[in-house]
């Protein structure tokens, strides 16, 4: 008569488990769509293999050939503010790592009081003293999996942290070596200025010694003073660009911007190879240090939403204990029997108003919150990419383009100057010639730093990458 009731208590007991076992597994947010990315097999813009051993480095090795270079990066990679501080946020997220495996061990404590009690009553007063020692021992079952959860979680945090650590590194890297060549730049630039007014002083001199053997007009020699003024006020301009690329330097090195430890730089830029690298867009996902760390974070994200599910359901814990008590204190532990319990507890949350649910439901939103932020930076990153690689082959045709421009316009206002001595033309023909190789001259110089540009900004997008490590491996043999 009793088997049917205790064939249903047990019934309702295994299908309550179950659905507990189920709830508890059924936790991800991430959808599938998101795991399993559908990438292009290929660039749209189709991109040549290396041809040479040199560029097989990803050009880092002529790109960082300057020894003095070298030497910067490795200092910038020491005393950058910036990177101690991914540094510390690394050790936090470790320090966070060890508080959470702390579950997987019991906790230990030991109390040890000593009192003194004032009673009084019709019969008068009395002073009772009370000392006790108790050593206690608790210890969380883990029936659900939530502080596997909770340590799963602090995990993929410490990777995301060391993720942007990495990224920090590379970020200074790749920052160093453009803030280097953006001054190399503005120095050769300076150095075009100063030549072409040296070049308009000297034209002066000629057109000044024709002018006063009547053999030119006085208008020429004003147009011409008037380009010697304008250059010299274009280099006291450029001669200020050159100090705040300097200063920026400091800046990336921790150190108090005078410009003064970088005025004596003399390098040329380095022509680079018009191949590309090998790398695929599916590699992107695993080189580039943005797209990984918020893969982590959305990982973590993830493995909060399990804990925040596994919050709801009971928890198991063990508990024991032993000490002793005496009216002395210095009687405790005097060779007598030690009093000890032993006990294990079930707690489940029963009425919380929602509070619970309503934590699990923002669990999962922020997971939500944060694929998306995922998907966009994915996008965000292969989208940069695309505009390297065809800002790659635009940059390379320009430049190819203006290094015949600058030839003929060297040329031809070479030719338009000797021409003008000879009288055979105005001097508003040389002027032309003259700012003709100048623009060609000057696009030179700004193409080939936007070239060298675009590819360290390439090689901080694979940064993970055997290419990009190669930097960091070769400035770690420096000191």
């Amino acid at each position: 008569m009793d088997l049917l009731p205790n064939f249903k208590v047990r019934t309702l007991a295994i299908s309550c488990a179950a659905l507990l076992f189920a709830g508890c597994s059924q936790t991800s947010a991430i959808s599938d769509k998101t795991r399993n990315l559908n990438l292009p097999t290929n660039w749209q813009q189709e991109v040549s293999a290396p041809n040479s051993e040199l560029s097989a480095l990803g050009d880092w090795a002529l790109i960082i050939a300057d020894n003095r270079l070298q030497s910067v990066i490795a200092k910038a990679l020491i005393q950058s503010p910036e990177l101690i501080a991914a540094y510390n946020d690394l050790q936090i997220a470790k320090e966070q790592l060890t508080i959470t495996g702390a579950s997987d061990y019991p906790a230990l404590t030991l109390s040890l009081d000593n009192s003194r009690r004032k009673s009084v009553s019709s019969d008068g007063s009395t002073i009772a003293n009370s000392a006790g020692i108790d050593l206690n021992l608790s210890y969380e079952v883990d029936i659900w999996g939530k502080l596997s959860a909770e340590q799963q979680q602090s995990s993929l945090q410490f990777q995301a942290s060391k993720v942007a650590f990495e990224q920090a590194k590379n970020n200074i890297v790749t920052d160093v070596v453009g803030a280097w060549f953006a001054l190399v730049e503005a120095q050769k630039l300076l150095g075009l200025y100063q030549v072409r007014a040296e070049n308009l002083e000297s034209n002066y001199d000629i057109i000044n010694s024709s002018y006063k053997l009547g053999l030119s007009e006085a208008l020429d020699v004003n147009l011409n003073q008037n380009n010697v003024n304008s250059e010299l006020a274009r280099i006291e301009q450029q001669k200020q660009t050159v100090l705040e690329k300097q200063r920026a330097l400091d800046v990336l090195l921790g150190q108090y911007p005078t410009g003064d430890n970088f005025s004596d730089i003399e390098i040329a830029l380095p022509q680079l190879e018009q191949s590309l690298f090998t790398a695929l867009p599916a590699d992107v996902l695993t080189t580039s240090f943005s797209i990984q760390q918020s893969w982590f974070s959305l990982l973590a994200a993830d493995a909060g939403l399990a804990v925040a599910h596994k919050n709801r359901f009971p928890s198991l814990n063990l508990t024991a204990s032993t000490g002793d008590s005496s009216d002395e204190l210095n009687n405790l532990l005097d060779g007598g029997a030690l009093a000890w319990s032993v006990a294990g507890s079930l707690t489940a949350p029963l009425f919380n108003a929602g509070r619970l649910k309503s934590l699990e439901e923002q669990a999962r939103l922020t997971v939500k919150k944060q694929e998306q932020q995922y998907l966009t930076v994915v996008f965000t990153e292969f989208a940069d990419m695309e505009n390297r690689i065809s800002s790659h082959s635009t940059l390379t045709k320009q430049l190819a383009y203006y290094q015949k421009a600058e030839e003929n316009a060297v040329a031809a206002e070479t030719l338009a100057f000797n021409q003008y001595v000879k009288g055979l033309n105005s001097y508003t023909t040389v002027l032309e010639a003259q700012r003709r190789a100048f623009d060609a001259q000057v696009s030179v110089i700004q193409v080939s730093n936007q070239l060298i540009q675009n590819r360290i900004a390439m090689y901080a997008k694979l940064g993970g990458s055997d290419l990009a490590q190669t930097i960091q491996q070769k400035v770690s043999t420096i000191n």
